[in-house]
């Protein structure tokens, strides 16, 4: 199972205890994904590369897909500000580079990116999971240096109760977009667009 560094054991443990119980008296119901926090393990990736700043434009989703709703056993959950989670997505960007230093919406290099896949499985009593796949670019002046895909898979252990279970899902869901946001800065790629960039300066 990936591991998280960011989240705090009793933090979380208090988190699901409480959600546990929403749940449990609430039933079937309609909440918004945590508030995202970044993860130590990716402000150290960033922080370890090119200090080149960047900035965050438009994310999106590709056509035909639900942006806005996930299901985990009856209850919903919606995506950010807006209720998308390409908003969410968007905003864990930002939230990440702005942890390590590296933010400036005026950038030269943006970061455009489309939600391609995004899905919840909180139905199993043993082993849950979430998948998540985006699609990233990064532009120079207009010009592309980095465009590809980039997708996750996350696991953690579930329950037969609901009041566990559901929280605990919606608690990794957010873990999902940490790992996906990981693997997009640490692929040798976006060093590479990254520090290119930065040696033409």
């Amino acid at each position: 199972m990936p591991s998280n560094k960011s989240m705090k054991p009793l933090r979380l443990a208090g988190w699901i205890m409480l959600a546990a119980s929403v749940f449990a008296l609430a039933g079937c119901v309609t909440t918004g994904a945590p508030a995202y926090q970044p993860s130590v393990s990716n402000t150290e990736t960033l922080m370890k590369q090119s200090k080149t700043p960047l900035g965050v434009a438009k994310f999106n989703a590709t056509p035909g897909f639900d942006d806005g709703k996930l299901f985990i056993r009856g209850s919903t959950l919606t995506g950010g500000a807006d209720g998308k989670f390409s908003t969410y997505l968007h905003d864990a960007t930002i939230s990440e580079l702005k942890t390590a230093g590296r933010f400036d919406p005026n950038a030269k290099l943006q970061i455009s990116g489309t939600l391609e896949h995004n899905s919840i499985d909180g139905a199993a009593i043993k082993t849950a999971s979430a998948e998540i796949a985006a699609h990233f670019v990064i532009t120079r002046d207009g010009q592309k240096v980095y465009d590809k895909s980039v997708s996750v898979r996350h696991e953690w252990e579930s329950s037969f109760i609901g009041g566990i279970a559901i929280p605990a899902a919606i608690q990794n869901y957010a873990s999902t977009v940490q790992l996906l946001l990981g693997k997009f800065f640490a692929d040798p790629d976006f060093i590479s667009a990254t520090r290119s960039a930065e040696s033409s300066n």
